[in-house]
């Protein structure tokens, strides 16, 4: 009878512990289910911004604005400050 009492014993604790990893073992994969959903929707983003940066109308907006380039037969116009404005803008436009 105590044999039997101590086999069932180890047995329970076994399943206890079994079961506490199981649990564990689960909880690690939804946890990681959630990581990849988050890891493609990035990589979606990453993907359409990537499309954007490489369309000719994104590269020809950055050389006019970042790099001050300009097409063949255009002029570029450059507004010049008055002195007294101390390097800011007035304000009325320069386009009036």
């Amino acid at each position: 009878m105590v044999l039997l009492i101590v086999l069932l014993t180890y047995f329970s604790v076994s399943l206890g512990f079994q079961l506490n990893k199981l649990w564990a073992m689960q909880h690690s994969i939804m946890e990681m289910n959630d990581r990849v959903v988050q890891l493609r929707d990035q990589n979606e983003y990453l993907w359409e911004r990537l499309t954007i940066l490489e369309s000719e109308g994104y590269v020809e907006e950055t050389a006019r604005e970042r790099l001050g380039l300009i097409r063949p037969g255009e002029v570029r116009v450059v507004p010049v400050l008055p002195e007294d404005s101390g390097g800011r803008i007035p304000d009325q436009s320069i386009r009036d």
